[in-house]
């Protein structure tokens, strides 16, 4: 069992060889292995919370968001989470679209200040991790613009990157989500190094999965099958699901959802359906826990239902009370390695006022 990384993180001090062993990139690799799997929430009262992703999510405790750099006026809103970081937009204009990359279990924060490529603009944001690099990186794509621009951060170079997205994109959207209280442009999957969204093609409309690889920082497109192109109506998420990307499709005439996952077979990647039940009141799906089950919302209350694909069922979670986010969560050391050099940093802020709520998955308190 891995050590809280608080503890880790005063182990430093013991001696410079302690400190060098701990921010190696090969400790925090270690460490991260060995993290518990936790949920994170976010509810109707702005308040956070966790909880350890066990069979009945009872051992939770609240996390709360205090950054250095936070002013009363900021607006903040969750683009994703990767291996512990945090990864959220202050969507106030007048304070220039910055982004704050956080891990709240070593109290340290990087600051990144979005390059205007239009103005006003809308966009998709993704936010994910090159194991081969050893570099996490934000991604933004602006959209509705043509040429679709496109701006890569990686947190090893501290810099930005434009990236020359291919003409035959054309004109791109997020798709419209009436359901979220939080934006659609922030609905993407992160899976094997690839950032992936649902993406409306503006002139034929008609839908795609935009995918964009960390790795050479590239962008490649897949189509969806006949079935789900038609379902341009419908409510529909993307999703990691059984280690597969996956669309949630919520037909409002059938009141049925289903779950189709991108498989390989041989040289070709399809759409198959894993999943389809009848469900009335359903909203969207929102993470896939460790035991298969997907935590999806109830509409318009936003309870919070977990779906079994395997027994095709759904069963309420009442002890969730109402949340509009999920996400998979993890303690880690991740970013320790880069803001070693604190001073060398001018743009690392400490986040010594940061209050993180629990200082391993073993200090979760059980809700009475």
């Amino acid at each position: 069992m891995a050590l809280p990384a608080k503890c880790l993180v005063r182990f430093r001090s013991v001696s410079k060889y302690w400190n060098s062993l701990i921010t190696s990139a090969e400790f925090i690799s270690i460490h991260l292995a060995q993290a518990k799997p936790l949920l994170l929430f976010h509810h109707h009262n702005q308040s956070y919370s966790l909880r350890l992703d066990n069979e009945s999510l009872d051992m939770w405790s609240n996390l709360e968001f205090e950054l250095p750099s936070k002013r009363e006026d900021d607006d903040f809103q969750i683009i994703g989470t990767c291996n512990g970081v945090i990864c959220l937009l202050n969507s106030r204009q007048d304070h220039g679209h910055s982004i704050i990359l956080w891990n709240p279990s070593i109290g340290k924060s990087l600051n990144l200040v979005l390059p205007r490529l239009s103005d006003p603009f809308r966009g998709i944001f993704g936010f994910g991790f090159n194991r081969q690099s050893n570099d996490y990186k934000f991604v933004r794509v602006a959209t509705p613009h043509y040429p679709v621009g496109c701006q890569v951060y990686s947190v090893k170079e501290r810099s930005w990157k434009a990236i020359d997205v291919s003409p035959a994109l054309g004109y791109m959207n997020p798709i419209p989500s009436v359901l979220w209280g939080r934006s659609s442009s922030y609905n993407y999957a992160f899976l094997n190094g690839v950032l992936h969204w649902l993406v409306d093609r503006e002139e034929f409309g008609s839908r795609f999965v935009l995918s964009f690889d960390l790795r050479n920082d590239s962008f490649g497109k897949m189509m969806l099958s006949p079935y789900l192109a038609s379902k341009l109506d419908e409510w529909m998420a993307i999703l990691v699901s059984d280690n597969s990307v996956s669309l949630f499709l919520n037909d409002l005439d059938t009141k049925y959802i289903e779950i189709w996952a991108l498989k390989k077979y041989d040289a070709m990647k399809l759409w198959a359906r894993k999943l389809r039940i009848k469900a009335v009141g359903i909203g969207l799906a929102m993470v896939c826990r460790k035991n298969g089950e997907i935590l999806m919302t109830r509409y318009p209350s936003d309870e919070v239902v977990s779906c079994d694909p395997q027994r095709k069922e759904i069963h309420d979670l009442q002890n969730l009370g109402l949340s509009d986010y999920a996400d998979c969560y993890v303690e880690s050391l991740a970013l320790l390695d880069e803001l070693k050099e604190e001073n060398e940093k001018e743009n690392v802020e400490t986040a010594h006022s940061a209050t993180f709520a629990i200082s391993s998955p073993n200090a979760l308190i059980r809700q009475a």
